[in-house]
């Protein structure tokens, strides 16, 4: 069993090949699946067009789908300063909640609340996802 420590030492390793010419802030995240694999993401910015640029946190999803990967448990993101020795466990931004409760409404995700590290499921972040309404025939 994939401990969130192991996880998170996985996203602080990732986080090394973050592509951050705007803001210089690094992140990196590991996401664990139902089998036990562990697909990785980072954040990638791109100075010349900044909306192209993307999160870690769907990074990792895209890789481990890219994989056929379809039944995800947990994903810990971790984030920092380029410079900083001193990392964040990080509470996702809203795009990224959505996506993930999109691909995986069970999802847990690892975060830092008071201190301490937590694990809460992705829906207690994003109480009231967005989804299309099925037409009525």
């Amino acid at each position: 069993n994939m401990t969130i420590e192991a996880l998170m030492k996985i996203a602080v390793n990732a986080r090394r090949n973050a592509v951050t010419p705007i803001t210089g802030y690094k992140v990196g995240a590991a996401l664990l699946t139902q089998n036990g694999s562990v697909y990785m993401g980072v954040n990638v910015e791109d100075r010349e067009i900044p909306s192209l640029s993307n999160c870690a946190e769907r990074v990792a999803i895209q890789n481990a789908l890219t994989h056929g990967e379809r039944e995800f448990d947990t994903i810990v993101v971790v984030g920092g300063k380029e410079a900083s020795s001193t990392l964040e466990i990080l509470s996702p931004c809203g795009a990224c909640l959505q996506y993930m409760a999109y691909f995986s409404p069970d999802l847990k995700v690892a975060c830092q609340v008071e201190g301490k590290i937590t694990t809460k499921p992705v829906l207690s972040f994003l109480s009231v996802p967005y989804h299309l309404q099925e037409e009525t025939k």
